[in-house]
């Protein structure tokens, strides 16, 4: 019995079964307090997943809509938290790129070469670049989360699902407001306020503000106790919201907001030095740090403006979108060493080293969207439109190598990265009796990025005295900034002309303080001294040191290189369409199916030179396929109501992308002339599953929303480089491995989630208590599911061993190999993973949010706490892993505390 069949029959066993729920925007809870006699009333949960309203029980899907007061109850104030609410979300932040995984499905290229797998809005406006998103989470009316393919009714890039983020907005002939002030472990102290302001009869202003202070939970233990580790946060964000309603017909909304963020970066965890040898990352002290070289920093500014108008011409509804999108982000890694642990700490560690790495991200983006609608009340109900989307950006990646010898770095700067997709589209939901309605749509799309630039590596090489190796290059120093974008010229040298390269140097960054780069190739960028300027310094000597300068004063030989031409361009087109049906067994009983599809689209790679070819290779758009069938169940006994809903569903996901490396060949004496990471078209993957859902009353004012999910997700095929053993030394790749039937990265087969609350009279008021648990089990974080790595031994000492070894190599290009077979030759070696530090397995979990709050009679003011992750759980949610990268962990918030005070007026 296939995977899917067994899914099937599970969920629909159990259709009556009381586990899942979606706890979200209700309606308004009545003035009077409930007595703890009665139970808590149910209201209607609201979403917009089709682009209208409707209750969650006439929505033919899966969708999960939070509402901002219950966010606030259990202290989820960052979107990586939503994942504690919502089973089946992954949400991780790498570097302030924000990665979303909805069911196994999503990706972890965010940069300008690719694009999200789920779409994310702000009141239903598309962003393209998922950054800063921490600073829109204030004065929400909710957060909706669509679950599966959302191509022919949100558009872009909503191949997993979607994520809308909806804000309160103004209220006609209502003043009001409130402020709201926040104090917390991890030093947090945070303030929020909004009022809303009529302006006549038909418009209305609101203004809303947000800004925290937050400290961070990791710990420098290194020696060098002036630098600040991750983790340090300053938000600060405004939002103001027009609206004019002059009649029942027209309406016209103006949104803007702005966010700024400061700090000293995202945590991240090195643990490869504390897990060789065997070992999990439960064992070591993830948040003790060794920090050295320049401080981590993030500087990041977002703003938009957004308008909406409509008007009803009775038979239908016209309305145009639109909206501008600015992203400014800098960043400087915080560089570490990674975590204590016996014989590696302190007196291991070079704090002289400022190797790390620079990021800049900015972007201007326009939406454009002209849509016609049914009306409200239509029996038929349908929409069409066209959609257009452009971005330009400017992007800067620098990894800088202080203390080089023939290799500084590597750079990618591009000042003109263009994106732009039209789309069309039409959708309906048709009536054929009272009972049964058929649904279609249809979206066609096409897609074009292109950009142009330098990219390559900073090599230099610098001779002493005899011909002697190698005096060190001092890079990235105090006060070191790379200048990226504003240069006269991006022209890339000549190769080979040794002036052009260190021309092209003297304009790439403003030196820090103790950097000996420029000083070391100003002669030769000038001509005055065609071996540069040889400086002999303690920290320029290498480990084994005795370097002399030559009596000229120029080095022995002199070897320099810079970036290249980076120029890349993709076009394509493709369709999507969703086909289903919905069927009122009862009013309060809804059957329905849907099939759809959604794409996401393909890209360029980075240009490579290989046998002198250049070439920026693309990849093709990922594809898939959703099959789903569910039910929707409102039961009213005699206490209230109960909500009882259930899904199976099934993926194709075609053509997934993952990264391989990809060998550049060898340079001058058979060195590594390096590797590229590129993206590929590599898996075709099944994901298989069901999702319960209830939400119920309980005596004595409580109500309970549960929601249980299962999920099947794996690679049916696919072959791909394993990066974890690479060996950059000889530029030759590890093996290839096929990953057919590996388990999908970041998704947990188990995901149970319940949120408990109770109102009651307290004290002549109202008092809440809220309780959020989620359970979900062991998931993978790479693709490579901690298979064994094959790795080449080292070269023989003797001649006619090492003959027979390079030419062992030579045939094992491009090989495929089976890790868990035995070894075909004495000239491999298999590493269990975790005995070679590549742990890559998270351990089943469960966090508990606890929330209270007390008003009085009125309402006029309210006290609330919350304890977020009471049991101190350390989840890891994201991990970058290579042999060259080692294994860096993204952790989760660990227990945090806090006391708000809120006013409402």
């Amino acid at each position: 019995m296939t995977t899917f069949k067994r899914s099937l029959l599970l969920g629909c066993a159990s259709l009556a079964v009381s586990a899942g729920g979606a706890w979200a925007q209700t309606a308004p809870a009545p003035e009077t307090p409930e007595t703890q006699d009665e139970t808590a009333e149910l209201g209607e949960v609201v979403v917009t997943a089709e682009r209208r309203e409707q209750t969650l029980q006439n929505y033919a899907g899966v969708a999960q809509a939070i509402s901002g007061d219950d966010l606030r109850a259990v202290g989820i104030d960052q979107i990586e938290d939503l994942q504690s609410a919502i089973p089946g979300l992954s949400i991780s932040n790498q570097e302030g790129n924000v990665q979303i995984y909805i069911r196994g499905v999503g990706t972890a290229n965010n940069t300008e070469l690719g694009d999200p797998s789920a779409a994310t809005h702000l009141n239903g406006i598309y962003l393209p670049r998922p950054r800063g998103l921490g600073g829109l989470f204030f004065d929400l009316a909710r957060v909706e989360v669509a679950k599966g393919p959302q191509g022919t009714l949100r558009g872009r890039n909503a191949v997993a699902g979607t994520l809308n983020i909806i804000p309160n907005m103004p209220r006609l002939g209502s003043y009001e407001g409130f402020g709201q002030g926040e104090v917390g472990t991890l030093d947090t102290v945070g303030y929020e306020g909004a009022v809303n302001l009529p302006i006549g009869d038909d418009q209305a202003l609101r203004l809303a503000v947000y800004g925290v202070d937050r400290g961070t939970a990791y710990e420098n233990v290194g020696n060098d106790q002036s630098l600040d580790p991750t983790g340090e946060q300053q938000l600060f964000s405004a939002r103001a919201t027009y609206l004019w309603q002059p009649n029942d017909r027209f309406r016209l909304s103006l949104m803007g907001d702005f966010e700024s963020e400061r700090g000293t970066g995202y945590p991240a965890t090195n643990i490869r030095n504390g897990l060789v040898g065997g070992g999990t990352p439960d064992q070591l002290e993830l948040r003790e740090v060794l920090y050295r070289g320049p401080q981590g920093l993030v500087e990041n500014d977002n703003w938009g403006l957004a308008l909406n108008a409509s008007y009803d011409f009775g038979p239908a509804v016209l309305e145009y979108i639109a909206s501008r999108r600015s992203v400014d982000y800098y960043q400087v890694n915080a560089a570490s060493e990674g975590v204590v642990r016996p014989g590696y700490g302190a007196a291991d560690v070079d704090y002289d080293n400022f190797g790390t790495q620079y990021w800049l991200t900015l972007s201007e983006s326009d939406v454009h969207e002209l849509r016609l609608s049914s009306s409200a009340g239509s029996d038929t109900v349908w929409s069409t439109g066209l959609f257009y989307f452009k971005e330009e950006q400017q992007v800067g990646f620098l990894s800088v190598v202080d203390k080089g010898q023939f290799y500084s770095g590597t750079e990618f700067t591009f000042p003109d990265v263009q994106s732009d997709s039209f789309a069309a589209y039409f959708d309906i939901t048709w009536p054929v009796t009272d009972q049964l309605r058929l649904k279609g749509g249809f979206r066609y799309t096409e897609e074009n990025k292109s950009r142009r630039g330098i990219g390559g590596n900073w090599s230099l090489g610098l001779g002493s005295e005899g011909f002697g190796c190698c005096f060190t290059t001092r890079l990235g120093t105090e006060g070191f900034r790379p200048i990226f974008t504003g240069r006269s010229t991006y022209a890339p040298p000549t190769p080979g002309n040794n002036q052009q390269a260190a021309q092209y140097f003297l304009g790439a960054f403003s030196p820090g303080a103790r950097d000996t780069f420029l000083q070391q190739i100003a002669g030769v960028a000038d001509g005055s001294r065609p071996n540069g300027t040889c400086v002999n310094r303690p920290d320029t000597q290498p480990s084994y040191g005795g370097q002399v300068c030559p009596a000229n004063g120029q080095h022995s030989f002199f070897q320099i290189s810079a970036p290249g031409e980076q120029v890349g361009s993709y076009e394509d087109s493709f369709k999507d369409y969703r086909v289903g049906f919905e069927y009122d067994l009862t009013p309060d009983h809804l059957f329905y199916g849907t099939v759809s599809t959604g794409h996401k689209s393909g890209g360029f790679n980075d240009t490579i030179v290989v046998n002198g070819v250049s070439t920026a290779p693309t990849f093709a758009p990922e594809s898939v396929t959703l099959y789903e069938a569910g039910v929707k169940n409102t039961f009213r006994p005699a206490f209230g109501r109960v909500d009882v809903n259930a899904n199976v569903f099934h993926y194709d996901y075609a053509d997934q992308v993952f990264q391989t490396l990809v060998s550049l060949g060898t340079g001058p004496g058979g060195a590594s002339a390096g590797f590229s990471q590129q993206n590929i078209n590599v898996a075709q993957s099944t994901i298989s599953g069901f999702e319960l859902e209830t939400r119920f009353s309980l005596p004595f004012g409580m109500r309970l929303d549960l929601i249980g999910a299962y999920i099947d997700a794996r690679a049916d095929n696919g072959v791909l480089t394993d990066t974890r053993g690479t060996d950059y030394g000889d530029g030759t790749p590890n093996f290839n491995i096929d990953i057919g039937g590996n388990e999908l990265p970041n998704v947990s087969k188990v995901n149970l989630n319940a949120h408990l609350q109770q109102t009651i009279d307290l004290f002549g008021g109202r008092a809440d208590f809220h309780l959020l648990a989620n359970y979900r089990s062991s998931y993978y974080l790479s693709i490579y599911n901690e298979l064994p790595v094959i790795q080449f031994t080292a070269r023989p000492a003797d001649a006619a061993g090492q003959a027979a070894y390079d030419a062992f190599k030579a045939s094992m290009a491009g090989a495929t190999v089976d890790p868990t077979a035995p070894l075909a030759s004495p000239f491999l070696r298999s590493t269990d993973a975790r005995q070679g530090g590549f742990w890559g397995r998270q351990e089943g979990y469960v966090t508990v949010n606890l929330g209270a709050g007390w008003e009085p009679s009125g309402g006029r003011y309210r006290i609330e706490g919350y304890v977020n992750n009471v049991f101190d759980e350390t989840v890891v949610e994201k991990q970058l892993v290579s042999d060259q990268v080692v294994n860096v962990l993204f952790l989760n918030q660990p227990r945090t505390a806090g006391l708000r005070l809120r006013a409402n007026f």
